[in-house]
């Protein structure tokens, strides 16, 4: 047995974190059984690529046990049905949510050729395989022996048959509304509806428009970051990118204009507040100040532009950001603008009705 824990200061421990203890089995495992009360959209895309890239898995059953009856979001359900139909068309397992009660646990169970050799129960969703985020604290336990790998994996296997249906049976049509990707996040603060207007009414002169490039030019980076190549470890686990990671090229037409931050110098960390009212801080660097992300976490800057692609029905989870996406949306860029509040500046990203 091995405890796993989160390891946010100040509460460091010695113990391995849940999410380098999940991936770190991958490599040896053929069939990976889950049984979770939560998920969220961009774990479930996470871990449809991971299964794409790690051709060892052979199988992979995910059971959902608490969306049935307080409602996915739109998103969320839209990533299961895609996490499905992968499955299901693959012959490789597939998506099944409990529907005879509410079933609140968060199961793991690794097999290989012999069958289970282990196992994490603990605290932690489907959520906490995406590094970053909502900073919350979750322990759990790894199970090596025999006898209990093979005792959760006969639970998950029992669950499944008495008290699941695949997702595609169940008709699902009522959702919930609320979709705040920032809302919790870290890093991120929700600004008030006083102090955005306070930001609006100190607007300068001295604004960018920073382009969004399209799938069709840049298929593996920029907003699509997530299609490129993934993080390939020693072991030989292939760790995909994550859906809302991105970093912005932005041509030196733009970063070469006056007043634009600079990297390597004060300016090049600021604070930026959003036009739907989020504050976080960004960062130029590279040559010509050509890269532009989110400060501490890519996943941020990701959440908001492709969050606002999503909630406007222009973007499905997991597919590419494309031309098309951008004009349906109605932008194809974002406007930085600076402001006379020192180290502040706005971003827009609203389409004008």
């Amino acid at each position: 047995m091995e405890f796993l824990f989160s390891n946010y200061p100040p509460m460091k421990t010695g113990c391995k974190t849940f999410s380098d203890t999940f991936y770190g089995l991958i490599p040896q495992t053929s069939k990976l059984d889950i049984a979770v009360g939560y998920v969220s959209s961009d774990a479930l895309i996470e871990l449809q690529k991971t299964i794409e890239l790690n051709s060892n898995i052979r199988t992979l059953n995910l059971i959902v046990g608490m969306h049935y009856f307080d409602r996915f979001t739109k998103l969320q359900y839209d990533a299961a049905m895609h996490l499905n139909d992968f499955l299901t068309s693959n012959q490789l397992g597939g998506v099944r949510l409990v529907h005879a009660f509410r079933y609140h646990g968060k199961l793991y169970s690794y097999s290989n050729d012999e069958g289970p050799f282990a196992g994490i129960i603990g605290s932690n969703n489907l959520s906490s395989i995406v590094d970053g985020g909502v900073r919350v604290y979750e322990s759990s336990v790894l199970l090596r022996d025999a006898a209990s790998a093979k005792q959760m994996n006969d639970f998950i296997a029992r669950l499944m048959q008495t008290s699941t249906k695949n997702i595609a049976e169940l008709e699902i049509d009522t959702f919930n509304d609320e979709n705040a990707l920032l809302d919790g996040h870290e890093f991120v603060e929700k600004v008030s509806p006083q102090k955005l207007a306070a930001a609006m009414l100190a607007k300068t002169d001295v604004a960018f428009e920073i382009p969004i490039k399209p799938y069709e030019v840049s298929p593996q980076s920029n907003l699509n970051v997530f299609f490129g190549k993934g993080r390939e470890s020693k072991n030989g686990l292939v760790k995909p990118r994550h859906w809302y990671e991105v970093e912005l090229i932005v041509p030196k037409s733009v970063t070469s204009k006056p007043g634009y931050p600079q990297s390597q110098t004060d300016n090049a960390v600021f604070t930026v507040i959003t036009d739907d009212g989020w504050s976080f801080k960004c960062k130029v660097s590279g040559d010509y100040s050509k890269n532009f992300r989110s400060e501490g976490d890519l996943k941020i800057l990701g959440k908001w532009l492709k969050g606002r692609l999503e909630n406007a029905g222009v973007l499905t989870v997991g597919t590419p950001v494309t031309a098309d996406t951008l004009n349906r949306y109605g932008r194809n860029s974002f406007t930085l603008t600076q402001t006379t509040m020192s180290g502040v500046w706005l971003l827009d990203f609203e389409v004008k009705k």
